[in-house]
């Protein structure tokens, strides 16, 4: 649903099937619905939940006047199809893509942010003043304190464009 104001969504984007394909056309494909203010670098972090290839992972805020739902069900989802995602039953499955609104106007959407280096590490290059919920530290505190044990690693000279 639109709203009749402009905000702004940070989207995740993650790859281990071909991921440096697959995440530059997950980019490029985001770019022809949403105004991209900015990207974050490429990282990649072990898988979670499963001993299944490492992902490309990466993040972009741009600007949006729709809903959580409605750019998840509109546009994530037909960009996740068009790249070949296969949903399974086990939610940890290699994909070719997956795109999530971690945040969106200011409010996270995925609690996870706070705890897993997929989501910390390429959103807190984006939005390093994100304050935690109790106003402790931002997330790029969390990503300095948290990074060198995460096994992630950014990957010099990738970009998403």
């Amino acid at each position: 649903m639109h709203s009749n104001k402009m905000g702004e969504a940070v989207i995740l984007l993650g790859s281990n099937i071909d991921p440096a394909r697959n995440i530059r056309l997950g980019a490029l494909e985001l770019k022809t619905h949403f105004s991209i203010i900015k990207t974050s670098s490429v990282w990649l972090t072990p898988a979670v939940g499963t001993t299944g290839p490492d992902f490309y992972n990466a993040a972009v805020t741009c600007t949006t006047d729709l809903d959580a739902d409605s750019i998840k069900f509109t546009i994530l989802r037909p960009i996740e199809e068009k790249l070949g995602r296969v949903r399974t039953t086990d939610k940890y499955a290699p994909r070719t893509i997956d795109l999530d609104v971690i945040i969106l106007n200011n409010q996270v959407l995925d609690k996870r942010l706070w705890k897993t280096a997929f989501m910390f590490l390429p959103i807190a290059e984006i939005t390093p003043d994100f304050p935690h919920p109790d106003g402790s530290v931002t997330l790029a505190q969390i990503a300095t304190r948290l990074a060198p044990t995460s096994g992630a690693r950014r990957i010099q000279g990738f970009s998403l464009f």
